[in-house]
């Protein structure tokens, strides 16, 4: 009879199997960290996209001192966080009889500034912070109902911080613009 010895037995040693599995886990958690990367690096993207459109922003608006505003759409189920520009027009010319007109709906998308769409998940929050007006009196543009960040086009700005966010989580230090348009980046 042909008995099988016993060194000739195979399978896996206890430590074997230990050794793979703790392999595997560490596999597992770097995929899981790159993932995480991932979306930050979207969302710091989205940042970077959201800071040079400020400063194009603010530098049109008192190139053509005109008055602009930051609109912006929270994500739904089924679309995605978007904001565009709005341009202040409280009185328009009636081509027919050329004469202005008061508009019921002052704050008008501007065609020429594209809807911007964020990647799914990434927003932000914008905060407007106190400042006194001196010789404003337009409740359109500082009263309660006024957007919160406002280019006036005199080379002011309604001073706001604004935070990103991805999955309600914010990421990044808050972008700051101040009364002047100056904006504050600390990353």
């Amino acid at each position: 009879m042909n008995h099988p010895s016993p060194s000739r037995q195979q399978g896996f040693t206890l430590i074997e199997l230990m050794v793979v599995i703790v392999i595997i886990s560490i596999m597992a958690s770097l995929v899981v960290l790159n993932i995480g990367g991932v979306d930050q690096r979207k969302t710091m993207q989205a940042r970077e996209f959201l800071i040079l459109d400020l400063k194009k922003i603010n530098r049109e608006a008192n190139d053509q001192a005109r008055i602009y505003a930051l609109d912006t759409h929270p994500a739904t189920d089924v679309t995605a966080f978007t904001y565009q520009l709005t341009e202040y027009k409280p009185r328009s010319i009636d081509q027919n009889s050329r004469i202005q007109v008061l508009e019921q709906n002052k704050w008008q998308a501007l065609t020429e500034f594209k809807s911007r769409v964020l990647p799914e998940h990434v927003s932000f929050m914008v905060q407007a912070q106190d400042h006194q007006y001196q010789n404003a009196n337009n409740a359109d543009l500082i009263g309660a109902q006024a957007p919160q960040l406002i280019w006036l086009g005199n080379g002011e700005v309604k001073p706001v911080s604004i935070q990103m966010y991805y999955d309600q989580n914010p990421v990044g230090s808050p972008i700051n613009i101040d009364y002047l348009g100056k904006i504050t980046d600390a990353e």
